[in-house]
């Protein structure tokens, strides 16, 4: 004891004695203002959300030095704010506060795009053969672009007879002008695949220096006039890291928008004031910003299925427990023993306990082989089954499921044995295997209804 106190206190001494643990290789010190450390790790952390991809280490160290730089800056401000008591303002809290929520909210969202799947190399391939005008045949277009909030259709009419004769697109403008209609001209250079399909096809059969008249449904119309066009095909590992980059950004959005409808639509969301939907002067008229609210439909369709959910665990754990039991009985020799140990018999003469009968029959080792199958493909299909309602149910509904299935199972098996129905299965002694196929079948059947569930969805 002696030996194991001098040698807890010598540790303690040198840990005492040795540098600061930020110093490790994640935690080390990069500065410290006034004795408040900034760490490694603070530093990186910035720097890996805004540091472009690619960049050499001259770039790389510029950028972190950039990044310690503000770090300190904003340090110096935030003590000398402290010092000001402007950390007891309510400002202060509400902007703590907004600040807590963006940060976790952007830590989860960065989480749940996380858990989208990769795409495969053979549906990047696919993708690049089934689209050859983003790649193949991707092109380089210099065009000059008017948009104009007019769709009056007899203008653009006449717009589109005067391009036709010839009319310069400054002369297009001028009729504009004379109509007084707002307009706004850009010169752009974009690439098909940054393009929306319609302006390319447009172009692509445009003249060059042409002006071309086109109208975007009944809300704004353009002029469109190419000036250059070249091939700029996208082939090889280049094309496949843009595909792949698209494709993995695309189940990225879709992951994050089913989750985050999930979350609306599980969550009882009240507004209050002006924001109510019934609000004085809001009802009946439409809304320029929707506010998120829950589906109804959706959320009862959410609660039926972890309510069904809930009842298919249950009832797998009940048919695990009636399972367990029944090859119970088949081993110790009976045909149904509702324990799972057995208990030693009294002798009615001498009221001393006896050993408990095992072996009423035989039990072979292909008997046991078998049983010991059936028991790991029911456990398998017993975790397969929490597996796929891990996503739909919270934690402690599963635990309450487990519980509930664990008590009707056993409760069921006793019942089994005090109605007598164990009597009706001694006359069929070859038969004794039906339970366990039943049941084995019964939870196979569960976890095939808990796959289908997780399939089909809310």
């Amino acid at each position: 004891m002696r030996s194991l106190f001098f040698f807890l206190f010598l540790a303690f001494t040198i840990a005492g004695c040795s540098p600061h643990t930020g110093n490790g290789v994640d935690g080390r010190v990069a500065a410290t203002v006034n004795g408040v450390e900034i760490t490694q790790r603070e530093v990186n952390f910035l720097y890996q959300r805004t540091a472009p991809q690619g960049a050499d280490e001259a770039v790389a160290r510029n950028q972190r030095r950039t990044i310690l730089a503000g770090l300190v800056r904003a340090e110096l401000l935030a003590q000398q704010a402290t010092k000001m008591k402007l950390d007891q303002s309510p400002d202060f809290l509400i902007a703590m506060h907004d600040a807590r929520r963006r940060v976790l909210a952007g830590l989860a969202e960065e989480e749940i795009a996380s858990s989208a799947k990769q795409v495969s190399p053979e549906t990047v391939k696919t993708i690049i053969a089934n689209n050859p005008n983003l790649f193949a045949r991707r092109k380089l277009l210099v065009y000059d672009e008017v948009l104009m909030q007019s769709v009056n259709v007899p203008f653009l009419q006449s717009l589109n007879a005067s391009a036709a004769k010839g009319v310069s697109l400054p002369g297009l403008l001028d009729m504009v002008q004379a109509q007084k209609i707002p307009f706004r001209r850009a010169t752009r250079t974009l690439t098909t695949d940054q393009m929306e399909p319609a302006i390319v096809r447009i172009l692509s059969n445009a003249r060059a220096n042409a002006p071309v008249v086109a109208r975007v449904e009944n809300k704004f119309s353009m002029i469109l006039m190419l000036h250059t066009i070249v091939p700029v095909p996208l082939e090889g590992p280049a094309a496949e890291q843009t595909a792949a980059n698209a494709l993995n950004n695309q189940q990225r959005t879709i992951a994050f928008s089913n989750k985050m409808r999930a979350v609306v639509d599980a969550s009882k969301i009240t507004y209050f004031g002006q924001y109510r939907p019934d609000a004085p002067g809001t009802k009946g008229k439409p809304q320029a910003v929707a506010l998120p609210m829950a589906d109804p439909a959706r959320a009862q369709s959410i609660i039926r299925h972890q309510i069904a959910g809930a009842i298919s665990i249950c009832l797998s754990f009940t048919a695990a427990m009636l399972l367990l039991f029944a090859s119970r009985s088949i081993l110790s020799g009976t045909l149904w023993l509702p324990k799972l140990w057995p208990t030693p018999e009294k002798d009615a003469s001498s009221g001393h306990s006896t050993p408990f009968i095992y072996h009423e029959h035989r039990v072979s080792s292909i008997v046991k082989l078998a049983l010991f199958l059936v028991a790991g493909l029911s456990l398998v299909a017993i975790l397969y089954h929490l597996l796929l309602l891990s996503n739909l149910l919270s934690f402690w509904i599963i635990v309450c499921s487990i519980i509930a299935g664990l008590l009707v199972g056993t409760g069921a098996s006793h019942l089994y044995v005090r109605l007598g129905l164990h009597r009706l299965a001694e006359k069929m002694r070859k038969f004794r295997w039906l339970p366990v196929l039943l049941v084995a079948g019964f939870l196979l059947a569960s976890g095939l209804i808990a796959t289908t569930m997780q399939i089909v969805g809310p």
